[in-house]
Parts: C-alpha cells; sequence; structure tokens
C-alpha cells in the first residue's frame, strides 16, 4: 500500500471546446505510460451494479509518454532574489514570531531547525533560525549562536539578531509578549564569532524558509531565477520582519520595534561626509496587500516579498487588541502570516501532453486514463463545458468542483483517532488514503489539519487530488463520496438517454446568471455543500425568473467559499478559501478575529450565519448525518396534492421509496435535509415523502440547531433526525424538487435504473425539462405553511 507510481492533474476543471486542457503526471518509477482520455459513465466498483462504465474518446493525445518524475516542494516561505544590497558584512535581523511546532527535534517532530529569515544556504551566508530543541539560532556561515531560552509555542515572542563584521561580535534578543510569574529572566546571548559572511550570488533573501540547493524548481511560476529547492520551513506565524546592513544597539532595536527608523537621525549611521543615510535594507508590512501573495517592503529599496504556496493571511499580529475581528477595519493589527511546512498552491510540474478538444466535442465527464504495463493507473478527471450561449442540451448537470476541492485529499481518516466512532465500524483505507499519509506533500482537505494543528482553509486544484477519482471509496460512507458518487446519477442520465450539457460551479461563479438562463433544468450533484455567494446569487435569479433546480443530494449550500483573486493570472477558481467560524459541522475552528477570508475580505463560516439560509435555495436544508446504514422513504399525504401528484405517476402510495441503493444500502442516508419555514423554506412548500422513524442512534443532530448537549438528538428518538423530499414552486413558471439525501444518487443506477427512485426523478426531470413556464397550480391546491412546519410522525425504532 502507499506504492502509487502515477499521479497527475490538469490545468482546467472545465474546458470548452475548441480549447486546449494541459496535463502533468508524475511517473515514480516505470519509463513509460499510456494515456487514454475516457467518456466516464461510472466510477462504482461494487459488484451489485453496473461497475466501472468508461467509454474510450478518439484524442490526438492518446498514445504512450515517456515517464519522468516530478515532485511536489509544498510548504510557503517568501523571498526577494539575490540582489547586491544583501550582500552584507554587518546585519540586524528582527520579527515577531508565534511559533506553532518550535521542537523539531526527531522526538518531538519530523525535521530539523526552521527558518525565520535571512540568506543562507549550505553554510553560507546569515539567517535566524529555531533549532531543533526550540531556541533561537543565529547563523553567520557554518558558525552559530544559540539562545539560551527555549521558545515557547503558540505565543508572541520578539526576536531579533545582530552581527558587527568588523568586531565580529553577534548578539541574540529574545522577549515573550507575556512574561509570566515564574518565568525566568530571558537575557541576550552574545559571543564574538571569528568569521566573515560568504554571500553565495543567487541565494534569494528568504522568508519561513532557506535555500536547500540551487538546482530545483522555479520559486515561482513568474519568477526569473535560478530554480531552488527550499528547506527549513517554519511553521507559525512571522509579523514585522525588518533586515538592517548594520548592528544595530539594543535601543535602536527598539526603535525598530516601535515602528522607526534609525539612522535617519542618528549621527553614527551618518555617510563619510556627513549625510543622513537609511540603514534599512527591508521592512516588510504584511498588513498590507493582505488579499494578494506579495509581502509588501516599506523600505527604500521596495523589494517585496513574492509568497509561494499561499500561506494563511488576514491572521492576528502581535498588536491584536480584540476590538475588531475583521481585518479590513483594523488591518494594522493583522500584520501576520501564518506559514506551514505543508502548505501547496500549486505543483508547478512540467506539462507532460495537451488535449486539443475538437469544436463539437459533447459535454460530458471526461478523465486522461494513466497506464502502465506494470500495472499502475490514475485517473484526471475534467469536464467538457459548452461556452455561454452555445448550450447543447436542455438540461444542465452543475458539477460541484467547490466541494471536490473542499475534500481533496483529505487525511481525516488517518488523522481523527475517533474514525471508528464517527463511522460505527472500522473503516478501510484505499490505497489513495496510504499513499496520501505518506505524501503529505500533496496538500490536504479543509477538513484537515496542517502539521502543526492549525486549520487548513485554502485549496488548490494545481495539484493531483487522489479522492477525485473513480473506483474511491469513501471511508465515512464505503462507498463513492463526492467525484463518484457523482457519477452515479451520469450513469443514470447516460442509461435513459437523456441529453445533458456538464457545467462546474466555478463556470456559474464566473459567468453568473448567464451560465444557466440558457437551460429548463439544472441539476446539483449529490454534494453540493461548498459555494460562493456569485453562485448562490445565479442560482437565486435562475429559479426566480422561472429556472427549474433539481437539488440532488443534501448538506447544499452550506459553507462559504470564496477564489482567491490572487491566483486569477492563473486562470479561474485555482484556490479556494474557506474559514470555520462560529458553529457548523467543524472538525478545527478558526481562532478569534481570523474569521474573515484574506482573498474577498468577506466573513466566512456559514451562509447561514451570513443570514443566507440554506433551505431557501432549494427547499430544504442540513438536519443530521450518519455513516452507518442508509433508509428509505415513505410518501405523505402531500405527495397526493394535484400541484405535484405528477411526480409520482407509476408510483404506489404505500411503497417504500428507495429501500436499496449502492450508498449504506437505501436513498435516505450519510447527510440529511428537511423543510423548515423557520430557516427559508418557502410556506408553500410541500413535504411529498420522509423517512422519518428510521433512523438509528448514528445519526445525530447538526450542532447548529441546539443550544445545549443533551441526551435524544440521535435518529432514534429527535424529530428532525429526517431527510424530506420537498417541492415547491418559484415565479414566472419555475419550481424546485429536492431530494435532500447524498445517499439518493446511489439508489439511481439500482437494479440497471428500473426502480422507484428512477421512475420519480424521471418523472420530475421529464416535466422540469420542458420547454415554456411550468402549469401553474390550481389557487385552491396552494397551501401555506405559515409558520409550522411539517410535522412527521413519532419517531420509533426501525429494525
Amino acid at each position: 500500500m502507499g506504492a502509487m507510481k502515477l499521479t497527475g492533474y490538469a490545468d482546467q476543471f472545465g474546458v470548452n471546446p475548441g480549447q486546449k486542457i494541459r496535463f502533468y503526471v508524475n511517473c515514480d518509477g516505470p519509463k513509460k505510460y499510456k494515456v487514454e482520455i475516457m467518456k466516464m459513465i461510472n466510477g462504482d466498483t461494487n459488484p451489485r451494479g453496473p461497475g466501472l462504465l468508461e467509454e474510450l474518446i478518439s484524442a490526438d493525445c492518446n498514445g504512450e509518454y515517456d515517464g519522468r518524475k516530478q515532485v511536489i516542494h509544498s510548504g510557503s516561505y517568501g523571498y526577494v532574489t539575490d540582489k547586491a544590497q544583501f550582500h552584507l558584512e554587518s546585519f540586524t535581523m528582527q520579527c515577531w514570531i508565534w511559533p506553532t511546532t518550535p521542537k523539531t527535534h526527531p522526538k518531538y517532530w519530523r525535521h530539523g531547525a526552521q527558518a525565520l529569515m535571512g540568506k543562507w544556504s549550505n553554510g553560507k551566508g546569515y539567517g535566524l533560525f529555531i533549532n531543533e530543541e526550540g531556541h533561537l539560532e543565529l547563523r553567520v556561515n557554518d558558525t552559530k549562536l544559540v539562545s539560551g531560552a527555549p521558545i515557547r509555542d503558540h505565543a508572541w515572542h520578539f526576536v531579533a539578531a545582530t552581527f558587527d563584521g568588523a568586531t565580529g561580535e553577534a548578539v541574540i534578543h529574545h522577549e515573550p509578549q507575556i512574561k509570566y510569574a515564574l518565568d525566568p529572566e530571558i537575557l541576550p546571548t552574545r559571543k564574538k564569532l571569528n568569521v566573515k559572511i560568504e554571500n553565495t550570488p543567487g541565494v534569494p533573501f528568504t522568508i519561513a524558509a532557506h535555500v536547500g540547493r540551487l538546482d530545483g524548481g522555479p520559486l515561482a511560476r513568474s519568477s526569473k531565477p535560478a530554480g531552488v529547492v527550499m528547506a527549513g520551513h517554519y511553521n507559525g506565524k512571522i509579523d514585522s520582519p525588518r533586515l538592517c546592513r548594520v548592528a544595530l544597539n539594543r535601543q535602536e532595536i527598539e526603535m525598530m520595534k516601535l515602528g522607526s527608523q534609525p539612522g535617519m537621525t542618528e549621527r553614527r549611521h551618518c555617510g563619510p561626509n556627513g549625510e543622513l543615510a537609511s540603514v534599512i535594507v527591508g521592512s516588510w508590512n504584511f498588513s498590507e496587500g493582505i488579499n494578494t501573495i506579495v509581502g509588501r517592503d516599506q523600505g527604500p529599496y521596495l523589494y517585496h516579498l513574492q509568497l509561494v504556496n499561499c500561506p494563511v493571511r488576514a491572521m492576528t499580529g502581535h498588536n491584536f487588541s480584540g476590538h475588531n475581528f475583521d481585518w479590513k477595519h483594523a488591518p494594522e493589527e493583522y500584520g501576520a502570516i501564518h506559514f506551514h511546512d505543508d502548505d501547496v498552491d500549486d505543483a508547478r510540474w512540467e506539462v507532460d501532453f495537451e488535449w486539443s478538444v475538437p469544436e463539437g466535442q459533447p459535454s460530458a465527464f471526461y478523465a486522461a486514463k494513466l497506464t502502465t504495463k506494470e500495472g499502475d493507473e490514475d485517473y484526471i478527471p475534467f469536464w467538457v463545458v459548452p461556452e455561454i450561449g452555445k448550450a447543447t442540451a436542455k438540461i444542465a448537470l452543475m458539477v460541484p468542483t467547490i466541494s471536490y476541492m473542499a475534500y481533496a485529499n483529505e487525511h481525516l481518516a488517518n488523522n481523527a483517532g475517533g474514525a471508528e466512532l464517527l463511522v460505527y465500524r472500522i473503516p478501510i483505507m484505499q490505497e489513495q488514503n496510504m499513499y496520501l499519509s505518506e505524501h503529505r506533500e500533496y496538500g490536504g482537505s479543509i477538513y484537515d489539519t496542517h502539521t502543526d494543528g492549525s486549520g487548513i482553509c485554502l485549496s488548490s486544484r494545481l495539484r493531483p487530488i487522489l479522492s477525485m477519482r473513480p473506483k474511491y471509496d469513501h471511508f465515512l460512507t464505503q462507498a463513492p463520496w463526492q467525484y463518484p458518487a457523482d457519477l452515479h446519477l451520469v450513469c443514470w442520465l447516460e442509461s435513459m438517454g437523456y441529453r445533458y450539457d456538464c457545467i462546474t460551479d466555478e463556470d456559474v461563479h464566473y459567468g453568473g446568471l448567464a451560465r444557466l438562463e440558457q437551460y429548463n433544468v439544472v441539476i446539483t450533484g449529490s454534494h453540493p455543500e461548498h459555494n460562493t455567494g456569485a453562485q448562490l446569487d445565479a442560482l437565486h435569479n435562475y429559479t426566480q425568473q422561472g429556472g427549474r433546480l433539481m437539488y440532488m443530494g443534501a448538506d447544499g449550500f452550506y459553507w462559504v467559499h470564496s477564489y482567491h483573486p490572487a491566483y486569477d493570472h492563473l486562470g479561474n477558481g485555482i484556490v479556494t478559501e474557506m474559514r470555520r467560524c462560529e458553529s457548523g459541522i467543524r472538525p478545527w475552528r478558526a481562532d478569534p478575529g481570523e474569521y474573515y477570508h484574506q482573498g474577498t475580505g468577506e466573513l466566512g463560516g456559514m451562509w447561514r450565519y451570513r443570514g443566507r439560509y440554506l433551505h431557501a435555495v432549494a427547499g430544504t436544508g442540513m438536519s443530521s448525518e450518519g455513516f452507518d446504514i442508509s433508509s428509505y422513504y415513505s410518501r405523505t399525504e402531500e405527495s397526493n396534492d394535484p400541484r405535484v401528484a405528477w411526480a409520482f405517476e407509476g408510483i404506489e402510495f404505500d411503497e417504500k421509496l428507495g429501500n436499496f441503493g449502492f450508498v449504506g444500502g437505501g436513498a435516505a442516508g450519510t447527510e440529511l435535509d428537511i423543510v423548515d419555514t423557520m430557516l427559508g423554506s418557502p410556506p408553500h412548500t410541500l413535504v411529498v415523502a420522509t423517512s422519518a422513524g428510521r433512523h438509528t442512534e448514528g445519526y445525530l443532530l447538526v450542532m447548529e440547531d441546539f443550544g445545549f448537549n443533551q441526551q435524544g438528538l440521535d435518529g432514534t428518538q429527535h424529530p428532525r433526525v429526517r431527510s424530506d423530499i420537498a417541492y415547491h414552486e418559484t415565479p414566472n413558471g419555475g419550481a424546485c424538487f429536492a431530494f435532500s439525501s447524498i445517499a439518493f444518487c446511489g439508489s439511481l443506477p439500482w437494479n440497471n435504473c428500473d426502480n422507484n427512485i428512477s421512475k420519480l426523478v424521471g418523472n420530475v426531470l421529464d416535466r422540469f425539462m420542458m420547454d415554456g413556464p411550468l402549469p401553474a397550480p390550481p389557487k385552491s391546491a396552494i397551501k401555506h405553511r405559515g409558520r409550522a412546519d411539517y410535522d412527521p410522525p413519532a419517531n420509533k425504532r426501525v429494525k
């Protein structure tokens, strides 16, 4: 296990006919691999179903290619390309730090000393570090000066180091911001070093890492200098780093600490003719340009740092007062950047092959299938998407790629000690899980934490996403989840002969209503959990002007996401951001003051806490989750209402709806949505079927729906632990049908699509894809709930 030899990614999720899509491949071992473009139809290998279904597509890129190893150099840092002003004989380096893993000795951690700042590589240059035992360490070439007291983790410290090239005197200053009663006094550490700085040409000045060697990949796609491989990545925050070309005394360091520029008034730093001269080489203010990937230099040379691998910004600095929690209102208190040794924004691999998508290529799920003679295999998914105004069908399948990015390469099964308790069984790991556990450089999901324990809030699609693959079973369900689960829906559409276009939610975000309005009906995936505001605006406007929406899953429209604008130069939708704030299902929590996105400045967390209730999008919203077994639905009396009875033609009233399926054994399972007019469900919504009373104690009410913990919150007792299939009309002949379960699509292909779930969805789709507005219901049939929700039958344990 864990010995995957082929991994890859594409430069786009959605590509238009007539455009090129590029592919990047790591072939670690075999000398050659074969490429085949496949149309993907089903990715579930469950022997009770149709199995893997793929169709070979004639493509000019199909063929055999030479393999090569490509490596992801993860870890965020900042750099300035080598300049003459960094070739120093004396210096002062200082900054505020908030380290998260100061001790990196093998008995504590997995790597060695962490670089804070400097121009140091392979025993030459100068740099300030935290060594393996958690002490500050000044390096001048290969000579070291170590501080006497270790650094405390998750606490602010002011640190500075000086070196006088004329006298050889070196000093380290270490000052914790908070001093406790029994803390020892920390005095400056001094030593004379019999050494002169060796300044290696080409080595950049760096923050939060140092140059390991100069023969690797480029620092960034846009960088010009010789390639480097970085080492000594730092975990933690850095605030206000500064570099001077002389060794300042303590008083001058304090002046710098308070924001002044020594040398502008001090006589001893005047030039040879008595003129005033600044000693500052760089003075970086991270509270400026928070929505960029540039660290602004306020020094005289304007040597702005290029930030690599997208470290986390909009983080509280050493001077955070707690009075303003939005960084846009008090940016001066958000001068910190949190660097991590496993950040990744772009694998930065070289292109291996590309496909010129022919004009007229049908819209669908596609993948570049990679195989070797030795039996290695990988799939790189992508979608062919029509241009706006060039729809080829009446149906649009909106692929939830933001949610795919949110779950990209998740490590929860490996990292969470209580995974068995969550799923009520022993989780079975996939090959991808084991490989990702060994290869943290591939990055994690926003359900994971970084190696230092802080939450991951940024996810990039320019890397192999090994969880977004056919044949992949997620540990939560031991069945397809996200991408392979959505292939259940694709399999059904293909089997039933429907013509459809694929569009991604990335397309909807950037294209708005124009991307949707050319379709009679828009179908979601099984789990469209993560959404941007622009995407929700487009969906709302679409349904209000008469569009029809089929919500095929559950836990949709839950978390606030945004695309980071700093990556627009590489294309749309490269990096997405999410902050986990005051409530919701959270494997980690953002710290106080760090709820607002760095890219767009908007409040993160749940859409519900932005006053935008998820129930208002399609009529239902998240109520509960459980991962042991799925259940089924029973029709309600409201399913006979003439407004919606057409959806049940050919289905008996007392039939069990979906007591079968490839996800948990039923259509109602994993995560469930309900109607709630208090949370945005339209008052005329009809609950046409429900799973009330049919869930186990493994299903629990979502935490945002109760104020304090108590007994009775599980599926055997609480009335909100259920799934409601619901219908409501929208203005101008539109409507929404919500099927309200993540497991629902897993029942569609059952028995070769000959089942009552398939019949129900087919009835709805046939009506929703009709041209013109839907027939208006008779006024006498319209019922309004007012403030009273659907009252399900009393829950009882179903054996």
